[in-house]
């Protein structure tokens, strides 16, 4: 029970973290005023007129979230190897990752670098917090 709210909570952990690396993202680069979220040509068009560093918040996001959370899944985990659960945090947020990319299309060098943004920060992240000392 311990390490499914590990997990829970690690993935919690990095919804909040790419929460506020996007909104910083939306701060230095807003959507246009007038951008209709219920418009799928709409968006299609603003994500293909985005500036590149617009778009890279994504992937920054997905990283910091995934190693944020993963770091607070292996903390709280129990066992013999709490990493993995950095692992599985960074699992978990590659799925809802490939989720947005199939609803809202994007460019095929932030489809190639989701698994890379989800998978490798959650892995050091996880490889952090398991060497909690307490």
């Amino acid at each position: 029970m311990r390490n499914l709210f590990a997990v829970v909570l690690g993935v919690a952990v990095a919804m909040f973290a790419i929460m506020a690396v996007e909104l910083i993202g939306h701060s230095i680069y807003p959507p246009p005023a007038n951008l209709r979220l219920d418009d799928p040509k709409a968006i299609r068009d603003y994500i293909d007129n985005a500036p590149f560093l617009a778009l890279a918040f994504v992937p920054i996001a997905w990283a910091a979230g995934s190693f944020c959370g993963g770091a607070m899944a292996a903390m709280v985990a129990g066992g013999r190897r709490p990493q993995r659960f950095g692992v599985i945090v960074g699992a978990v947020l590659l799925v809802a990752s490939a989720m947005n990319l199939w609803v809202i299309p994007h460019p095929a060098w932030l489809v190639l670098a989701s698994p890379f943004a989800c998978l490798i920060p959650g892995w050091i992240g996880g490889a952090i917090g398991a060497r909690r000392e307490y």
